[in-house]
This record gives structure tokens, C-alpha cells and sequence, in this order.
């Protein structure tokens, strides 16, 4: 009788664990779709960050041109137009 006796509490325990948890996430779940998301007030905002190292700056190379005002190389955009 004791054998049977702790395999039904054994039983019991496991019947009440199993309905608990059934109904804590039925509650989770309502609460859920019953609550909407807030929107933010800010949308996200992406940047492309470049992974380029900056150039260096040649200061020898602007003063050099800088005394030389007739010979201009033009910038590859103005070279474009």
C-alpha cells in the first residue's frame, strides 16, 4: 500500500506541476496579443560606416600646388562634369 500510496502523490504532483505551467503560459500568451507593441517615437536610423582607414593629407603636395595656381588637376567629379 505504501508504493501505492507515493506513486498516486507522485501522480498528483505531476497533474498539478503539468496544469500549472499549461496555465501560466496561456496567461503569457494573452497577454501578449492582448497588449499592442508601442511604436517608438524615433524610427531607427541606419548608417553605413566605411571601413576605409581616412586618407592622409599631403601638405607638401597643397603647397606645391598652391604655388603653381595655372596647373589644376581636377577632382575626379569635376573632371565628370
Amino acid at each position: 500500500m505504501s508504493l501505492e500510496w507515493a506513486l498516486g502523490v507522485l501522480l498528483v504532483m505531476l497533474l498539478v506541476a503539468l496544469v500549472s505551467f499549461q496555465l501560466g503560459r496561456l496567461s503569457r500568451s494573452s497577454s501578449f496579443t492582448g497588449r499592442s507593441r508601442p511604436k517608438p517615437s524615433h524610427p531607427s536610423v541606419f548608417v553605413e560606416m566605411d571601413d576605409k582607414p581616412p586618407m592622409e593629407i599631403d601638405f607638401e603636395a597643397g603647397i606645391k600646388a598652391s604655388l603653381h595656381p595655372g596647373r589644376k588637376n581636377p577632382s575626379q567629379d569635376e573632371a565628370a562634369s
